[in-house]
């Protein structure tokens, strides 16, 4: 296809349009979050046991949209993390087993070679469409969080035995650099960063073993829901094919805008996180400025245009579960 992009430097972007993550927005975003889990954690105690599917998918999204907020900070300086950043990424990755560091391990330099041979996401997802990405979803995705969780109760042994780190950043960090990580400060901060984690999720088992069994069904019956949900999102937002640059025209070919309707950020593209495209071709712009950029890219990227505003001409397809892929 003859490239048709009319500006080809991410620097012609008006700079008022290049900000980055807004704490004061993540902050409202985190607070209507929980407002939302805990209503329904309410009403699927009070109401009749066949409404017990909604409340929990309901729960599952906003668990998957705590997992978007922990994006945009691990987008953020993470050297010297500051009041703002620790409590909301406490309250926002605690409780999906997650801190900043970790996501950052694998995400950053997913962005730093997105859909090379050293991109952690290509090496784990696959390139597939319809019912197969349906299936993959779920058989990834139950077990998401869960896989999660379980690499905190790791993380002291990683502490411990300098020999375990390789292992334990190439099994729970995603970690493809094939190097010996051993004395790697990174892969030690991200060990230390998981005990309060650990602590957290033990109290958390603790008192829904001993005191409130219903934890159980607000939570330990949810978190899957929550990781398919993650998951199918991973599978939607890229070509899965190998690409030799990170340039602008690149960018486009091989990533995706999907699920920004209202409805559609519910469950899959929570917190615009379905701005994917433009968040790939200026990923340290914060989730809340995307639609402005994508607005900006629409009026003057003929690229951009032509593949959301005609996309059958160029053999662009929207499946039935909203993802984009070409036919």
């Amino acid at each position: 296809m003859e490239r048709t992009l009319q500006s080809f430097k991410r620097q012609d972007v008006p700079s008022e349009l290049l900000t980055g993550p807004d704490i004061s927005r993540l902050y409202f975003d985190l607070v209507c979050d929980w407002i939302v889990v805990i209503s329904s954690a309410y009403l699927m105690y009070v109401t009749p046991y066949w409404l017990y599917p909604l409340w929990a998918v309901i729960i599952a999204g906003r668990l998957h949209a705590f997992g978007v907020i922990l994006h945009d900070l691990c987008h953020m300086n993470l050297n010297k993390k500051t009041l703002n950043i620790r409590i909301l990424e406490i309250f926002s990755g605690y409780i999906i087993g997650k801190s900043a560091n970790a996501m950052a391990y694998h995400h950053i330099r997913h962005h730093r070679d997105t859909l090379k041979d050293n991109d952690p996401y290509y090496n784990i997802n696959k390139k597939c469409i319809g019912i197969v990405r349906f299936w993959l979803a779920m058989k990834k995705g139950l077990i998401f969080v869960p896989y999660w969780i379980m690499r905190t109760y790791f993380a002291p042994f990683a502490l411990m035995f300098p020999d375990f780190r390789t292992t334990w950043a190439r099994i729970f960090l995603q970690d493809v650099s094939g190097k010996n990580l051993s004395h790697d400060k990174e892969v030690i901060t991200c060990a230390k960063e998981d005990i309060p984690i650990m602590l957290f999720q033990s109290l958390l088992f603790y008192l829904a073993v001993t005191r409130f069994d219903f934890l159980f069904y607000c939570y330990y019956y949810v978190i899957p829901a929550g990781g398919v949900f993650c998951i199918y999102r991973l599978l939607i937002e890229h070509e899965y094919n190998i690409v030799k640059d990170r340039s602008v025209y690149t960018m486009i070919e091989s990533t995706f805008d999907h699920h920004t309707s209202v409805v559609e950020k519910i469950f899959v593209g929570p917190h615009n996180i379905g701005f994917h495209c433009v968040h790939h071709i200026h990923p340290s712009v914060g989730l809340h400025h995307l639609p402005k950029l994508r607005d900006w890219y629409l009026s003057n990227s003929l690229q951009y245009q032509e593949k959301y505003q005609t996309p059958v001409k160029l053999g662009w397809k929207q499946d039935l579960f909203g993802g984009i892929h070409k036919e």
